[in-house]
């Protein structure tokens, strides 16, 4: 029955740091606050919308109806990220208002869409289990750790949003999905699974922890996990995703000629190894020949200073002209880059500064040329381009096997996204935005100074 595990493995790799799920079997005492909290079908069809997020995804309409409710936060701008972000959905889901039901009943209205503030929630239901907030987070961590340090909070927030969004959409999915694979999971299927996980725990092991399995044991203990639960976690994974491709993989048909051949012209730079370049320059700034002990006024100072930078690179360039090497030139009148020559090593693309402007013209010459001098508001330049590595481009017909599989993953994306309409119009999962917003209040907060 189901595929491959290999046709599994480019999906599943990126889920080395799988999410925690915690099974409650006797949910008597949280009867009462999940029974309110219960979504109805309409909020799932919202949620249904940015199915296709489960490999990344921009913009999309799922509506988070609520407010954060008032109460203290620990940090002001997750409240008002949470009030721009919710706008902004509300205003995007007006289009899906009311849908159809699976079983062909009518349509029904939005009734959650009132601005009553619903307590926030630390798990989320999903069928007859619970997804936490730290299941959510743990995948996107270290991202959200970099966005941390470098955005302010607002900023932060706001991106912080798409991203748990994104992350939950796919935790929801994950879970409805395997409930439906493992029921129809073949017998003789296990060791195909046991194998799989083997191999993303071993990849996982030498890609973040040297190699060291006790190394990785104690980063789980630390994390409250353990090896067993990880692998649990990893063969859902497995399975579900192996089950939606023996379910979609056979509807994909064979890319037409004009299919691919658009999808080459469009994607060409992904065909292109990145270019990088030696350069070679003779850096003469002004500046360096500026004499502050000198009584002559200063505009008269700096003219002087640029008469002579300009008489320095003149020079250069006749040596260069008569066939004097660009390193022996350059450690003669470069005032950067001396001892090495003049070679700043390579780029792939112009510097910044006061050397944008040279950088620039570099990126026009072909190897071994040399451009003629080169004057700013304050230097003067000449470079040189040494070797050029790089930027060589696959050739139509070697593409074609990758263009194809991309063409069909893209296509199998499609329909994983219907796929999962379906089953999530059926889904019995509890209220997602006030457990959206305990996650995100739960994310690494800002350390930039900035506002």
């Amino acid at each position: 029955m189901f595929p491959s595990i290999q046709a599994t493995r480019a999906h599943v790799n990126r889920y080395h740091a799988p999410r925690k799920t915690r099974h409650i079997p006797d949910c008597s005492r949280n009867n009462g606050i999940y029974n309110r909290l219960i979504m109805n079908r309409n909020t799932i069809a919202t949620l249904i919308a940015v199915a296709a997020c489960l490999s990344g995804c921009g913009e999309s309409n799922w509506n988070l109806f609520g407010v954060s409710g008032g109460d203290a936060s620990r940090n002001a701008a997750v409240d008002d990220a949470l009030a721009d972000y919710n706008a902004r959905m509300r205003a995007e889901s007006q289009t899906h208002k009311t849908f159809t039901v699976s079983d062909g009943s009518s349509t029904q209205t939005d009734a959650v869409a009132s601005d009553a503030p619903i307590p926030e929630s630390d798990t989320l239901e999903v069928l007859d289990q619970y997804i936490t907030t730290a299941d959510v987070l743990d995948p996107i961590r270290p991202k959200l750790d970099e966005m941390a340090a470098s955005m302010p909070p607002r900023t932060y927030y706001q991106s912080a949003a798409e991203l748990v969004r994104a992350s939950l959409v796919e935790l929801v999915a994950t879970h409805l999905i395997y409930q439906r694979a493992s029921r129809e999971l073949p017998d003789n299927f296990e060791p195909r699974i046991a194998k799989a996980v083997d191999q993303m725990e071993r990849e996982r092991i030498s890609k973040e922890f040297d190699g060291r399995e006790t190394k990785y044991e104690n980063h789980l203990a630390a994390q409250g996990e353990s090896r067993e639960k990880i692998r649990e976690k990893l063969r859902r994974i497995v399975i579900g995703e192996s089950y939606l491709r023996e379910q979609l993989v056979p509807l994909i048909a064979e890319p037409r000629r004009d299919e691919i051949e658009g999808y080459y012209r469009e994607h060409v730079s992904d065909f292109t190894t990145e270019q990088r370049r030696e350069l070679l320059m003779i850096d003469v700034p002004a500046a360096t020949f500026l004499d502050r002990n000198s009584p002559m006024p200063r505009e008269q100072q700096v003219e002087l200073a640029m008469q002579r930078a300009r008489n320095t690179i003149a020079d250069a360039k006749r040596e260069l002209d008569s066939g004097v090497p660009f390193d022996a030139v350059a450690r003669k009148y470069s005032k950067f880059k001396q001892n090495d020559g003049g070679n700043w090593g390579f780029i792939r693309e112009p510097l910044a500064s006061r050397w944008e402007i040279p950088s620039k013209r570099f990126f026009e010459l072909g190897p071994g040329q040399v451009s003629e001098i080169i004057e700013t508001e304050d230097s003067f330049f000449i470079v040189k381009c040494g070797k050029v590595e790089g930027g060589v481009t696959t050739p139509f017909a070697e593409a074609q096997p990758i263009i194809v599989r991309n063409i069909k993953n893209q296509h199998f994306q499609k329909l994983k996204s219907e796929f999962l309409q379906k089953e999530l119009r059926k889904a019995n999962i509890g209220a997602i935005e006030p457990f959206f917003r305990r996650v995100l209040r739960e994310a690494p907060q800002p350390r930039y100074a900035g506002r």
